[in-house]
């Protein structure tokens, strides 16, 4: 996929609708059976993709949401946290990549790595030290990813998907 098809452009309030569609979409696409039970991944996704939720994030100054278009078409989204809207207190100046999700029709197409590489740019532009994700244990493709473009383990949190808690390696990516 050539990278002048695609761009990335900030989500905005009203763009809600949309990204909470993708967002549901593309976790069930990640997540669900049978790597995980139906019951457990309608209950996240009624917990932390909501209307209300979504938007709550969306207007958060510390949070940034971003579309990525494929010919103007949406094609995966992504959300990068800083300060305390981070999910994990770390040391050190650093952005959170709290989700990176690719449409399943787009995966494989080099998408993942454009926005990767526009985080770094983000990243970059923000002065932090390092960018840093957790990934489950279990999606050995992502971990693979992320080591590929220079992520390295440093630490493990716990992550409850609806009854099952699970393992998230934490991954980071020094800039500096």
């Amino acid at each position: 996929m050539k990278s002048q098809e695609l761009k990335i452009v900030r989500v905005l309030p009203e763009d809600n609708h949309k990204l909470l569609e993708i967002g549901r979409q593309t976790f069930y696409d990640a997540f669900g059976p049978p790597l995980n039970t139906e019951e457990n991944i309608h209950y996240y996704l009624s917990k932390k993709f909501t209307l209300e939720e979504i938007t709550n994030e969306i207007l958060n100054p510390e949070s940034q949401f971003y579309f990525v278009l494929h010919k103007d078409e949406l094609a995966g989204y992504l959300k990068l946290n800083s300060g305390k809207a981070q999910t994990e207190a770390v040391n050190g100046n650093s952005i959170e990549i709290e989700r990176i999700y690719v449409i399943k029709s787009n995966q494989g197409k080099g998408i993942g790595k454009y926005m990767l590489d526009k985080i770094v740019a983000i990243a970059t532009e923000n002065a932090v030290d390092f960018i840093w994700l957790g990934v489950w244990d279990k999606n050995t493709r992502a971990i693979q990813f992320y080591e590929q473009n220079g992520f390295k383990i440093f630490n493990r949190h716990q992550f409850m998907l609806g009854t099952d808690k699970q393992i998230d390696l934490m991954m980071k990516r020094m800039l500096s």
